[in-house]
């Protein structure tokens, strides 16, 4: 009695500690493209009760757990059958295990066949019975008994074995899977398919005459002649997971079952081919989305590669931004810095160039002589030019601390250039990047769903000086280094970077930002990566992705001196960009006088403008959630959700609503539900 209690408090107290049988594990999510198919293999698949097939439940109680409804989760008889048939064998080779004892390991204990874990299930399963109803056991039990091949459950298993929903599979399909269950890898139907049809027919045998199935003969011609759904996925698409998995840590979400829908677009990846050495990503330099990447995830995400002459728009930017033009000439001579004495790729010297010939043709002379005056001093001006990339623009990497930070000696990913590159189609503005667009828990419901986000706004660059950059990269495409890019009807603007270990091409248009990279010894970027640079840009206006990029009018009196709030007729009709506008402002007002201000604006243009009236709509509709409709769309939007709450007159009825959004943010967003402790009472 002593050991029965000690091992009776033991495995209550371990049951207590435990989770619930309809957690998941967290390896199996559905992950998938933008377009929603599937970019791996379903692993899990929850399937409500109602939904499930009752033949499949009528099968499967048959051969599993014929005294399902009447037992407490142990059957002293099968275990007693089970106990003399291991007895005789000296072995154990047979179990007596309930559904609900099945269900208890599969949740909470190993494989292992020992008797500690015999003692565990049949205690668990004791009190299982006793926390959830013979229903919910059942649920549980078929969203999440392994059915081979890494699948959790009969959803996934119809899925992958049948490319059918469960809903959907006939009675040879719910036999066979029934059939794996006693051994799922000795009865794996991709290894062993004659094995699974048999184990399939053995299950069919075992019916009563006239039990369900009518005509066995019928089925048995099925069993005899089923095919099964092949395995089909690219391995590529493995890099594609990983990077998601980390966006899954760093939004907060644990557990699994989860459905999550990705900004891959399956098309653009499939469409581009790459060796080991190649590296490149595309992102949606509106919105932030990662449209697609390909090569490793830690060559595009963390990798760190000199980018050569890539880094040059940048000091060329800020330049501008000084009083430099196009037309400035700069000198192409031997020059020495120091001990350093660079030279041109070419080892030639024209006596000088304009600052636009410099650019176009990535000529490194005038190019070091220009980002040495940018101040006052060479050191000066190095630091002038890091500070800007490092602490404004935000590009992660290692940077040198001399005048070779010039010709792109600065080490960085190509994931963290192409956000960078952002800055010039949208004229200082990076948007936040990201992979995940909307998750959906087990059952369906959406439970998370990014909105795009401002993540830098570069304040002291005129858009004059982006303008004069914009037409510069074009020429670098059109003419230039980069013209091997350039494809018809497409508005690619971009530059060349050669270092001695990589060669680059970073390229936008109005709508999308590319980086390639191939790795290697003596390479040179016009003959290396810009061709493929090329195919991804094909790629990207085929699929019809593509717009030019935006030319603005008076430049400095439109986003400048005109606000779209104080006077929203003018703006629009000087042709002010109301979407970036708002875009830019949206964090520098209280939500409450945000959403004031917009539709002050509104009420003006409705009648002059019903074309902008319907983009500042969409806008509303992406960015302008309130927080108790939406809550998860009002936190990625950035808001300030303290100040909106002292905004509201919280009474009883929204407490109540806190309540509800504390509980459902606060693993995902841990910070914003301490924001919601303080108005909790």
């Amino acid at each position: 009695m002593a050991i029965f209690f000690t091992l009776f408090f033991y495995i209550y107290d371990y049951y207590n500690n435990s989770t619930s049988i309809f957690l998941v594990d967290p390896r199996y999510n559905t992950y998938l493209f933008d377009n929603g198919e599937q970019i791996l293999s379903t692993k899990y698949k929850y399937v409500k009760l109602d939904e499930i097939p009752p033949e499949l439940i009528y099968f499967l109680l048959w051969t599993e757990d014929r005294e399902f409804y009447e037992h407490n989760g142990i059957n002293i008889k099968a275990m007693t059958r089970a106990t003399l048939t291991n007895i005789k064998n000296f072995s154990i080779v047979q179990g007596g295990s309930t559904l609900t004892q099945q269900l208890a390991k599969t949740v909470y204990l190993t494989n292992e066949r020992t008797v500690k874990r015999k003692i565990m299930d049949i205690m668990l399963a004791f009190f299982l019975e006793r926390s959830y109803t013979k229903e919910e056991i059942l649920e549980a039990y078929m969203n999440s008994v392994y059915l081979g091949n890494d699948i959790s459950g009969f959803g996934a298993a119809a899925r992958r074995y049948y490319g059918k929903e469960l809903q959907n599979i006939s009675y040879a399909e719910m036999l066979v899977l029934i059939g794996i269950i006693n051994g799922p890898e000795v009865y794996n139907p991709y290894k062993y398919p004659d094995r699974a049809k048999n184990q399939g027919m053995i299950v069919l045998n075992s019916l009563p005459n006239n039990f369900i199935i009518e005509e066995k003969n019928i089925v048995k011609e099925e069993l005899d002649k089923m095919v099964f759904y092949p395995q089909t996925y690219d391995e590529r698409y493995l890099n594609l997971i990983y990077r998601i998995k980390a966006e899954e840590e760093n939004i907060g979400l644990k557990g699994g079952g989860y459905t999550i829908k990705t900004t891959f677009n399956k098309n653009l990846f499939d469409s581009v081919t790459v060796d080991s050495s190649t590296s490149a990503i595309v992102i949606n330099n509106k919105t932030g989305e990662i449209l697609s990447f390909w090569g490793g995830e830690y060559d595009v995400f963390y990798s760190q590669q000199q980018i050569g002459s890539a880094i040059k728009p940048f000091y060329y930017l800020l330049a501008l931004e000084n009083g430099y033009y196009k037309d400035t000439t700069l000198p192409d001579q031997p020059m020495k810095f120091g001990d350093w004495a660079p030279e041109n790729f070419d080892k030639t010297y024209r006596g000088s160039v304009t600052l636009e010939e410099a650019l176009i043709y990535s000529i490194n002379i005038p190019s070091i002589y220009l980002a040495s005056h940018i101040d006052i001093s060479p050191q000066r001006s190095i630091e002038v030019i890091k500070n800007f990339l490092s602490n404004i623009v935000g590009v992660q990497g290692k940077y040198p601390n001399d005048l070779t930070l010039a010709l792109g000696t600065l080490e960085t990913s190509p994931y963290e250039f192409t956000k960078a590159y952002s800055i010039f189609p949208n004229y200082g503005i990076i948007p936040s990047p990201y992979i995940i667009s909307e998750v959906y828990d087990k059952k369906g419901n959406l439970i998370y769903k990014r909105h795009p986000n401002i993540e830098r706004k570069i304040e002291d660059i005129s858009n004059d000086s982006y303008a004069a950059m914009n037409t510069l990269m074009r020429k670098v495409v059109l003419e230039g280094t980069g013209k091997r890019a350039n494809v018809l009807d497409l508005d690619l603007h971009g530059k060349t970077g050669t270092s001695d270990l990589s060669a680059w091409f970073v390229g936008y248009t109005g709508s999308e930002v590319l980086t390639s990279m191939v790795k290697g010894k003596d390479l040179l970027s016009s003959y290396t990566v810009v061709p493929w640079a090329r195919e991804i840009a094909t790629s990207l206006l085929y699929y019809g992705r593509s717009e030019e990029v935006y030319v603005y009018l008076s430049l400095k009196s439109i986003q400048e001196s005109i606000s779209f709030f104080e006077s929203p007729i003018e703006f629009v009709s000087t042709g002010g960009n109301v979407v970036g506008y708002l875009n830019s402002v949206k964090l520098d007002y209280p939500f409450k006088e945000l959403e004031k201000n917009i539709n002050s604006a509104l009420r003006e243009i409705q009648y002059l403008y019903p074309d902008v009236m319907k983009e500042i709509e969409q806008w509303k509709k992406e960015n302008l959630t309130d927080f108790f409709q939406e809550p998860f769309s009002f936190i990625q939007n950035g808001y300030d959700l303290e100040s909106y709450l002292n905004s509201i007159n919280i009474d009883k009825d929204v407490q109540v609503q806190l309540r509800e959004i504390y509980n459902q943010i606060k693993y995902i967003y841990p910070d914003q539900a301490k924001v919601i402790e303080k108005f909790l009472y």
